[in-house]
């Protein structure tokens, strides 16, 4: 891996970085965080901050995850603001980008993920998971939306909810040349071209059980596919067949939202507790942050450089290890899908 002369100022203390961090929203303190892409431990826990009302728009209300546009900015997804946001690459608010800076729900509502393609026509294109308001047969809900790369106006959907039959799709990335979309309604992940015509099942919890409310999707270094199972509380990995050829779990966590593959070859997790590094083995390595709001992971090459202040107090003490999460089971799927909300805008940690 190519290396940048970076450093990261924290108090009379300079430590030289490689390239590549990992960028994860915090949804409950409303900010991103910087997580080294090597070990997984924490760069800045203030890298993005709120960036409070534009236009009228909440810009941050349940951040989700942080796109790469291909003009080289960030933009990152909203779930309850129900907008897609603006930012340069030092981490400063430029705008909301999607729908010319609105917030309309009847275009867009109760969103979770999303992908910006590299590859096909539609190279740049913004494809973002959207729930919607309405039951799964309205064909403008539980869809792919589409975003124009020029001005975030709205294009023809990607992917349609009775075209392949996804009814909650909460991740979408590229895979192999084609584009994948979790479903946790049907717990399956499904297979379109590049130009959003449905191809055929990837894998289902027909094939393999364990897949129950998937989320985030990540490529390993390897080729297979990771996938977040949050109900079962697994993290999957398939080969490039949608075989199943890991399960891993370290006993201690559950409720996975987000993943990534260190350069260690360990994963990055987030779950409704905290950030932490874990094997494949099923050894929680270290708690790199604890929180219930941390979401999906985004790998980001940082600018030739750029420079960053840290937040973070060097001498501050170990992160301990979270207590699981509290609430009822009931409460917490109806929270993590946007159906009922457990931490109201505001209340912090």
């Amino acid at each position: 891996m190519r290396s940048i002369p970076l450093l990261l100022l924290s108090g009379c203390c300079m430590q030289a970085l490689g390239q590549d961090v990992f960028l994860i929203p915090d949804s409950q303190n409303d900010r991103v965080w910087m997580f080294s892409a090597v070990d997984g431990s924490l760069v800045d826990d203030q890298f993005i901050t709120d960036p409070g009302s534009a236009g009228g728009v909440d810009v941050f209300d349940r951040p989700m995850e942080v796109l790469l546009s291909a003009g080289g900015t960030l933009l990152i997804t909203d779930q309850f603001a129900n907008v897609v946001s603006e930012f340069a690459s030092d981490g400063s608010f430029i705008g909301v980008f999607s729908l010319g800076g609105i917030e309309d729900t009847s275009i867009m509502n109760n969103i979770r993920g999303g992908h910006v393609l590299t590859q096909g026509t539609g190279a740049g294109d913004v494809l973002v998971a959207n729930s919607g308001a309405l039951n799964d047969l309205v064909v403008s809900q539980k869809n792919i939306k589409r975003l124009s790369p020029a001005d975030g106006s709205e294009k023809t959907d990607f992917a349609f909810n009775r075209y392949g039959g996804i009814r909650g799709p909460f991740d979408v990335i590229e895979y192999n040349g084609e584009v994948l979309v979790a479903d946790e309604v049907q717990d399956k992940i499904v297979r379109y071209t590049l130009d959003g015509k449905f191809h055929e099942r990837f894998t289902s919890s027909f094939e393999v059980a364990q897949l129950d409310f998937p989320q985030q999707m990540a490529v390993a270094a390897n080729g297979n596919l990771l996938v977040c199972a949050f109900s079962s509380g697994f993290i999957l990995e398939f080969d490039a067949g949608g075989t199943l050829v890991g399960q891993y779990d370290p006993g201690t966590l559950e409720l996975y939202r987000g993943v990534a593959e260190l350069d260690n070859g360990n994963l990055l997790v987030t779950t409704t507790t905290g950030v932490f590094e874990v094997t494949r083995t099923g050894i929680v390595v270290e708690t790199h942050a604890s929180g219930s709001g941390f979401r999906y992971i985004t790998r980001f090459s940082l600018p030739v450089g750029m420079q960053l202040r840290s937040t973070v107090d060097p001498d501050a003490p170990e992160v301990e290890f979270p207590a699981a999460d509290q609430r009822a089971r009931d409460e917490i799927m109806g929270d993590e899908l946007g159906l009922v909300r457990s931490s109201p805008k505001g209340a912090k940690q």
